[in-house]
C-alpha cells in the first residue's frame, strides 16, 4: 500500500514562497519574449509543475495521476494569472517583498518598513513615468518606459550599508541619493528582466495598499486610506502630492528641512500625516 502524502499548494499570494515567485517571472519572461507561442493552458500547466516541483513532486510526463493532478491545479491559477481576449498578464498583490537581494543589491524590507519618505517619493515619480509615459512615438514611450523601470529597481536595491552606517545611521543599504540617476539606471540594466519586473509589481502593489489597505504598526492597525481622498470621498492619484507633501512639512519644522523630511522613515510621515487629518476632520466637525 502506498504512503500517501499531503502537499500544500498555495492559493493565495501571502502562500507564495520566494523561490514560487521567481519561477513564475521567469515564466512571465517568456511570455513577454515569445507572446503568441504560448496559450493560457500552456502558462498555467507550467506554473502547476513548478509549484509542485517546489514542494517535492518530481515532474512524471508518463504518469497519468501526476498529469491529472497537474490539469487540476493549473484550473486554480486564476488568483495568480489574468487572461483578457489574448492577453494573459501576471497578477501580484502582496506587500511582501519576495525579491529581498539581487547579485550584491539589498532590496526594501517587506511591506516597506524601512522606505524613506524620500526614497518613496522618487520611486513613485518612476512608477508614474512607467504607467503613463506621454510620449510619441510608441517606440519612444517604450524606451523611456524601459528607462524609468531600470531607474526604478536601481534605486530601491542598492549595495549593503558600511558598519559606520549601521551603527549610526541604522542603514540596511546605502542611502537613496548616494549615488546619481545614471548609477541607478545602469544598476537596473544589470538585473535580469524578470528581475527589473518584479521590483515593479511590488513597488506598484505597495502603492495601490498604501492608499487602501491596513498597516500594523507597533501593534496598532492603521489605515492611510483617508489621506488619499479627494473631496468628494474618490481617491486620489497623488501625482504631485509627494513632493507638496514634503514642502508643507519642511515648512512645518516638524522633521526639520526638506532633506531631512525625506530621510525621515516613510511610515513616521505617514503617521504624522494621518494624525493632522484627523485633527483636522475633528475641527471640522465642532464648527
Amino acid at each position: 500500500m502506498k504512503k500517501q502524502r499531503y502537499i500544500e499548494i498555495p492559493s493565495t499570494w501571502d502562500e507564495l514562497t520566494p523561490e514560487d515567485w521567481r519561477e513564475v517571472l521567469k515564466i512571465r519572461q517568456k511570455v513577454v519574449e515569445h507572446g503568441g507561442q504560448y496559450s493560457e493552458l500552456d502558462i498555467t500547466t507550467e506554473t502547476a509543475r513548478m509549484l509542485l516541483k517546489n514542494r517535492g513532486v518530481k515532474t512524471q510526463i508518463k504518469n497519468p495521476d501526476y498529469i491529472q493532478l497537474v490539469g487540476r491545479l493549473a484550473k486554480t491559477l486564476g488568483w495568480l494569472w489574468h487572461t483578457e481576449g489574448v492577453t494573459i498578464s501576471l497578477v501580484y498583490k502582496d506587500t511582501r517583498n519576495l525579491i529581498p537581494k539581487v547579485r550584491e543589491w539589498l532590496g526594501p524590507l517587506d511591506h516597506g518598513a524601512d522606505l524613506t519618505f524620500g526614497e518613496f517619493r522618487q520611486a513613485y515619480a518612476h512608477l508614474k513615468n512607467i504607467e503613463n509615459p506621454g510620449c510619441q512615438p510608441p517606440e519612444a514611450c517604450n524606451n523611456f518606459r524601459n528607462t524609468a523601470l531600470e531607474a526604478l529597481a536601481g534605486l530601491l536595491y542598492r549595495p549593503e550599508a558600511s558598519p559606520e552606517q549601521k551603527h549610526t545611521m541604522q542603514l540596511r543599504r546605502q542611502p537613496y541619493d548616494w549615488d546619481s540617476l545614471d548609477d541607478k539606471i545602469e544598476r537596473g540594466r544589470l538585473m535580469q528582466p524578470w528581475q527589473v519586473w518584479g521590483i515593479y509589481a511590488w513597488f506598484a502593489y505597495l502603492c495601490e495598499y498604501l492608499t487602501t489597505g491596513t498597516f500594523i504598526i507597533d501593534g496598532q492597525q492603521i489605515s492611510f486610506a483617508p489621506i488619499f481622498q479627494t473631496g468628494d470621498g474618490k481617491k486620489g492619484d497623488g501625482e504631485g502630492g509627494m513632493s507638496q507633501i514634503c514642502l508643507t512639512l519642511a515648512e512645518s519644522h516638524v522633521f526639520g528641512t526638506a532633506r531631512e523630511v525625506d530621510r525621515t522613515p516613510l511610515m513616521t510621515v505617514m503617521q504624522k500625516l494621518l494624525m493632522d487629518y484627523r485633527t483636522l476632520m475633528k475641527l471640522k466637525n465642532k464648527k
